[in-house]
């Protein structure tokens, strides 16, 4: 298959006191042709900063330290310049952010701000643009298309609004679109017919996605493959089945722990002890999760582990895979009863 996007060595730095801190650091991953790819984490693990790197949207003072962003395998994301860049945005690389409602224009209509992305790719013709506009919003499920089209965004719900967001990211035909939390601020009901319209329409147009998300839930319901990131570094990539069925990863084992004791009564709800990181805290030294982790050991706190093969192109960054052929642990805590 053909690689739409590789991230190679990846490193995203905050400049503080003329200093780098490195807040996602040695970041590798490869998405293929029409693959679903997501990244999951905790807040501050860096899942929003890596998506925003790929468009170039960094905030101020932040930025990209290190690495390539390969697009096509030829264009460096990195090295882009602005007018290069303007037009990659929506028509190469689409994205919906977290909040719909604060990523479209109260002042104007939703027709009005669809149309201004046709424009700036190229389409000229109103009733082209117009036309174009009302297929796509028929196929996001819009059983009035014109009168959405003359609505302003006060007027729909959330749902409908962030059907109008995936609307305009797919307008162009974009080769990739990243979905940053796509579903945070809907209703459950809501939220599941979000994912299929976003898996229906990326088969439909051959785009491949990038979904940033801290839940597993949405992960199974729409990837094939998976990273586990943890302050600023992938610790975990696996295929989806992999990954729930064989975690290997002592943090993905608690993120995994955590969901599965929600519904049980018999069980205490289990939480990682300890927090992520803020980038001041982090050291070039050492695990990353040294700090939390159960079963740390000397060398997790001296020097950082490479990225160990535990099977079939499915990765582990700890110490532990390290040890002799055979060697397990588990997550004792997860099997605590509740008093």
């Amino acid at each position: 298959m053909t690689n739409v996007l590789e991230i190679k060595d990846l490193s995203i730095d905050l400049i503080k006191n003329k200093e780098r801190l490195h807040i996602v650091n040695n970041l590798n991953l490869t998405i293929m042709k029409k693959q679903k790819y997501g990244i999951v984490g905790e807040s501050g693990s860096g899942k929003s900063l890596t998506s925003l790197s790929i468009l170039n949207l960094l905030p101020e003072g932040i930025e990209v330290g290190n690495g390539h962003i390969l697009l096509n395998n030829d264009t460096n994301l990195v090295n882009v310049s602005k007018k290069d860049m303007r037009h990659i945005r929506g028509n190469e690389i689409s994205m919906i952010f977290q909040e719909p409602m604060t990523a479209l224009d109260p002042l104007f209509t939703i027709e009005h701000q669809v149309s201004e992305v046709l424009k700036f790719h190229g389409e000229t013709s109103k009733k082209e643009m117009h036309n174009k506009m009302m297929t796509l919003f028929e196929q996001v499920g819009f059983a009035r298309p014109k009168q959405i089209l003359k609505s302003y965004p006060h007027q729909l719900s959330g749902g409908m609004r962030q059907r109008v967001m995936i609307a305009m990211a797919l307008i162009c035909k974009p080769k990739l679109l990243i979905a940053d939390e796509p579903t945070t601020a809907l209703d459950v009901t809501i939220q599941a017919q979000i994912l299929d319209l976003m898996n229906e329409l990326t088969e439909y147009y051959d785009t491949s996605i990038l979904l940033i998300t801290h839940d597993l839930g949405v992960i199974a319901e729409t990837c094939e493959r998976v990273a586990v990131m943890y302050a600023g570094t992938v610790v975990e990539e696996a295929s989806v089945k992999d990954l729930f069925d064989h975690p290997a990863h002592p943090y993905t084992k608690g993120l995994l722990s955590s969901v599965k004791s929600l519904g049980d009564r018999t069980k205490k709800l289990y939480a990682i002890p300890g927090n992520v990181p803020s980038p001041v805290e982090l050291k070039d030294a050492g695990c990353r999760f040294a700090s939390r982790c159960p079963f740390v050991m000397d060398i997790c706190r001296e020097k950082e582990p490479e990225l160990f093969s535990v099977q079939d192109r499915h990765y582990s960054k700890c110490w532990l895979h390290d040890m002799e052929e055979g060697s397990t642990y588990e997550y004792a805590t997860t099997d605590s009863e509740s008093s």
